[in-house]
């Protein structure tokens, strides 16, 4: 592993491959990360370490792990030969993405928490694990007797036990429950996949048999979902799929595409339902589909009737005929034709109709768990431990509502029907009394929307506990922190999700035991919990031992220990087949998969408040065209640019933001390594630079309605002129506070169908710093 080559998009290669096409860009996703500020490890001294296993939690997508561990040391990394989620399948290489690389830093890294920390007279000390559950049950109990415990607010997410779920929820009682997906991640998609019928997690087409796909408000070679995704890709590619991108940056994604639509921000409804115009027009649509599996298709194509391609032209900026073209092309693919859907249809307030109107698309032609479709993936027969063990616990959050539910100051947000919180609300929950603490995990609200009125918000709560590997302004709030083992430091089962991989017929497992000992005094999570159960007087319904004893009973109904599967990383369970709505049908309220949703009541409530709302827009629960500014912020002269946030392959929500290395990386790839700044960077285009008098690597302001913020800039032709983008994560509230914050120049602005934060912000930027 000595020989290293950047491919551009800031990654390493094990080797240097000798390849060309698709061939040579898979070769591009593997990788080795040097041990440190050295060079490789000496072959020598990874031949006499031991070997273990981990499973990437960077992104919480699982990647397997092959370390090679000395003396307590990490000394190598690499990916898992083979693994359903690191690999392209059977008899593949396993390779890391530079996030999973990083976990080897992240395990030595001095920089993290490693001792629980209390609040006394005002200050954070240092204290024992017995001082920090005793206080933390002491102060629990305190504020169920002051507030009740249903203010207290679950914000755990991507945790690696959901123990959480059970210990606020069912044991201390409250009903608040706030998670990423629906709320701050693709909240519109979520909600429309999940009624629709497809999933919430419907993001993953059956790459490897497909021979059309859409990659439409997603980056699959930058931000993906593990290493068999866009590995998936490129061997569709190699076998003469066509790859569409739809974005309105010219990305990793869209260099490899075959077509690149540069999209105006938030038009991508106008572009769905005129290539639905195209399909029914041309009689390119699967008839019998459509009329035995599907409702609401006559709403659907009256929706569609006058949405032309030279109307969607207008809205979206694209070309009439090549909206026809890709419409005819995908619709003569189909089945084997898929659409990848993730952020960049989900983090703006009119993306749930958006993406409702881009999931018709899969109901129209008929590719829905058809392969090369849009996947219906199974996960593995996990037990619940608390079956196996005949624990009968009790719900003391039942008959709890949640306040956004119960009290009248919430009736505006229509979203209430539908979800039971939203992210942007939270902040006058707890100036309305109706949420007084919360307990973080694995998340930091402060990067998620509306950053100043949330730290308002930590400072007027009576009680935040954070479980956290870093310092930032959530955990110096905190009146408990409490240090987190990270993944390669604790024995894990992953049960996130396990479906969609490599092995697009089969069910899978992976596990992991510790790599490597905890650092310092930190503890898995599973033993935090289970510390504050116990102090809490819970221990009868936590009766395991240690995380390695709980996940063996989740493995009750298939046949290898958790040992079994953590030695080899990884097992191949039982197969599944296509079109599993033949046995199953579709899990809606009608069954079918629903171009309409006006029988999913939550939703039907939701569009009928909104409609009154607003009244000039007849707003209804099929698929339709609501333009940009119908619900959020549009450019003007003030703030004439649009401002959005981006995901780069070096960073995971913040988790390694404030690690050396990705952040030397993602200021290679800028050609901004010499620079003595390591935050984020403003992309911008030529012309909107030109005007300002701005150049790469200058200092900006960024200013919103909401507040302004610094970073430098990065001018660049890949993104369209009048559209800016910052990588997310950086800044004021995160672990690594150089740079800017994106959603420090945030505020309210939501979906309010779904519930999802704003992203999209209008925007000015000015040349120099504050």
């Amino acid at each position: 592993m000595t020989d290293t080559e950047d491919d551009g998009f800031g990654l390493t290669r094990r080797t240097v491959l000798q390849a060309s096409g698709a061939t040579a860009a898979m070769a591009s996703l593997s990788g080795c990360l040097s041990w440190l500020d050295t060079d490789d490890p000496p072959v020598a001294s990874v031949a006499a370490a031991d070997t273990a296993y981990g499973n990437c939690w960077m992104c919480h997508h699982a990647c397997g792990q092959e370390l090679a561990v000395k003396d307590e040391t990490v000394i190598d990394i690499t990916g898992v030969d083979g693994h359903p989620r690191a690999s392209a399948g059977p008899e593949t290489e396993g390779t890391l993405c530079p996030k999973g690389l990083a976990e080897m830093e992240k395990a030595h890294d001095p920089d993290r928490i490693t001792e629980p920390h209390i609040r006394r007279d005002g200050e954070l000390e240092q204290v024992s694990w017995d001082e920090a559950f005793e206080y933390t049950a002491q102060r629990l109990e305190a504020f169920d007797d002051e507030h009740g415990a249903e203010t207290l607010l679950n914000a755990a997410s991507w945790t690696t036990t959901d123990l959480h779920e059970i210990i606020w929820g069912n044991l201390y009682g409250t009903p608040e429950r706030i998670g990423r997906g629906r709320h701050v991640c693709f909240g519109g998609p979520h909600l429309s996949g999940a009624m629709m019928g497809v999933g919430a997690n419907m993001r993953f087409v059956d790459y490897q048999n497909s021979e059309y796909i859409i990659a439409w408000g997603r980056n699959i070679f930058e931000s993906f979902a593990g290493q068999w995704e866009p590995k998936g890709v490129l061997e569709a590619l190699d076998q003469g799929a066509t790859l569409v991108v739809v974005d309105p940056q010219h990305t990793p994604t869209a260099q490899k595409a075959d077509t690149w639509l540069p999209i105006k921000p938030r038009t991508d409804g106008a572009l769905a339902l005129a290539m639905g115009h195209v399909i029914i027009e041309e009689e390119l649509y699967d008839e019998e589909f459509v009329e035995e599996w599907t409702h609401g298709f006559d709403q659907y194509r009256e929706e569609v009737a006058d949405k032309t391609p030279e109307w969607a032209a207008e809205e979206t900026g694209l070309d009439a005929e090549v909206i026809r073209e890709i419409a005819i092309d995908f619709a003569e693919a189909a089945p084997a034709a898929g659409i990848a859907l993730w952020t960049g249809v989900g983090q703006y307030a009119e993306s749930q109709k958006a993406s409702q109107a881009v999931f018709a698309l899969n109901g129209l032609v008929g590719n829905i768990d058809r392969p090369g479709g849009l996947r219906l993936w199974r996960g593995p027969p996990f037990s619940d431990p608390f079956e196996v063990r005949d624990i009968d616990l009790p719900n003391n959050a039942e008959g709890k509502v949640p306040a956004l539910r119960q009290y009248e100051e919430y009736e505006e947000y229509p979203f209430r029907h539908t979800t039971g919180i939203g992210h942007n609300q939270v902040p006058e929950m707890v100036e309305n009394g109706h949420i007084n603490g919360i307990y973080c995990h694995y998340d930091n609200p402060l990067t998620d929307g509306n950053t100043e009125a949330w730290m308002e918000a930590l400072d007027e709560m009576d009680l935040v506990i954070t479980v956290d590997a870093y310092w930032n302004e959530l955990t110096r709030r905190a009146d408990i922190v409490l240090p987190e083992a990270i993944q390669l430091e604790k024995d894990t089962l992953i049960n996130y999700a396990p479906a969609w991989s490599a092995y697009h017929d089969r069910t899978w497992m992976t596990a992991s035991k510790a790599a490597v000992s905890p650092q310092g005094n930190s503890k898995p999570g599973f033993e935090i919990l289970k510390g504050i159960a116990d102090e809490m007087g819970w221990g009868d319904y936590i009766p395991w031992e240690d995380e390695a004893e709980f996940n063996e009973d989740m493995l009750a109904n298939v046949e290898y220990s958790f040992d079994d599967i953590a030695e080899q990383n990884y097992v191949i369970l039982d197969e599944f087949g296509y079109e599993q709505w033949e046995e199953n049908g579709f899990p809606t309220a009608t069954d079918k998969f629903q171009f309409d949703l006006d029988e999913e009541g939550g939703y039907a409530q939701s569009i009928a408040e909104l409609d009154e709302q607003y009244e000039e827009i007849d707003i209804h629960t099929g698929p339709q065209w609501l333009p940009p500014g119908t619900f959020g912020e549009e450019p003007d002269d003030e703030y004439p640019l649009h401002f959005y946030d981006t995901r780069a392959v070096f960073f995971a929500f913040g988790a390694d933001q404030v690690l050396d290395h990705p952040r030397q990386q993602y200021a290679k790839k800028h050609g901004l390594a010499g620079e003595d700044y390591e935050g984020n960077y403003l992309v911008m285009n030529p012309s909107d630079a030109d005007e300002r008098g701005i150049e790469t690597g200058d200092m900006v302001t960024v200013e919103t309605p909401a507040g302004e913020g610094e970073l430098m800039a990065y001018v660049s032709e890949r993104t369209r002129p009048g559209f800016i983008t910052a990588e997310f994560g950086f800044g004021t509230g995160n672990s690594h506070e150089e740079g800017m914050n994106t959603m420090i120049v945030h505020d309210g602005q939501t979906d309010p169908i779904s519930s999802q934060v704003d992203r999209h912000m209008a925007a000015e930027v000015r040349s120099g710093g504050d």
